[in-house]
């Protein structure tokens, strides 16, 4: 049976987006939710650190099957698992799958919709793709380097022009910069923003950061 699900949905475009996901929002609009696609499968968790919205979230396989639906308690930042081994998941409003009769089982997206982000046929989804974030290539050429000196690699998380965002930025300091200091350099890129919060986070090889210089 063909499904006409009222959902709107937004898909991070970039690793940062992906790792902020629904943090720091205020509230999340009637029938729109965040779509999160995994490189590959496994028992991808979620937690709500930093979240205020009470929301649902669908584990879904690489099938497009539902395998399990989960409440997300606000500000719980122990981690919530699929029951098994999935692609996919949907996060939006609690209550939502409910009140449109989505259940475990259901089918929600065609085979081929794991090799590029686009609405079902089954279901007629609206996408909505924001504009990534782009600095400038100067900005972007340094945020690029491996750093080779002791410093704090810093996750920060802000609003800009009216979008939340999280950035990595790396302080060549032994001390955690204050906060001060993150939106001062915060500002240089992204001016007028607010920051929401900031704290220390391990590099991974190959993830862009800003480096901060002295």
């Amino acid at each position: 049976m063909k499904i006409n699900l009222p959902l709107k949905i937004e898909i991070p475009n970039t690793q940062a987006e992906f790792e902020l996901g629904l943090m720091f929002r205020e509230s999340l609009e009637e029938d729109t939710g965040m779509l999160f696609a995994f490189a590959e499968n496994g028992e991808h968790s979620f937690h709500m650190r930093h979240t205020t919205i009470p929301l649902d979230i669908a584990f879904i396989t690489e099938e497009g099957v539902i395998e399990s639906i989960k409440e997300l308690e606000p500000l719980r930042s122990s981690p919530v698992y699929p029951d098994s081994n999935i692609r996919y998941a949907i996060e939006t409003n609690r209550g939502w799958f409910a009140e449109n009769n989505v259940n475990v089982g259901d089918n929600v997206f065609v085979d081929d919709w794991r090799n590029e982000y686009k609405p079902t046929e089954i279901e007629s989804i609206d996408l909505i793709k924001p504009e990534p974030l782009r600095p400038s290539p100067s900005i972007l050429d340094e945020s690029t380097r491996i750093p080779t000196e002791i410093g704090n690699l810093i996750d920060v998380y802000l609003a800009w022009r009216g979008r939340n965002y999280m950035i990595k930025m790396f302080f060549p300091q032994v001390s955690k910069p204050s906060k001060a200091e993150v939106v001062k350099q915060i500002h240089k890129v992204y001016p007028g923003s607010k920051v929401w919060n900031y704290e220390r986070c391990d590099y991974v090889p190959g993830q862009p950061f800003l480096r901060i210089g002295t």
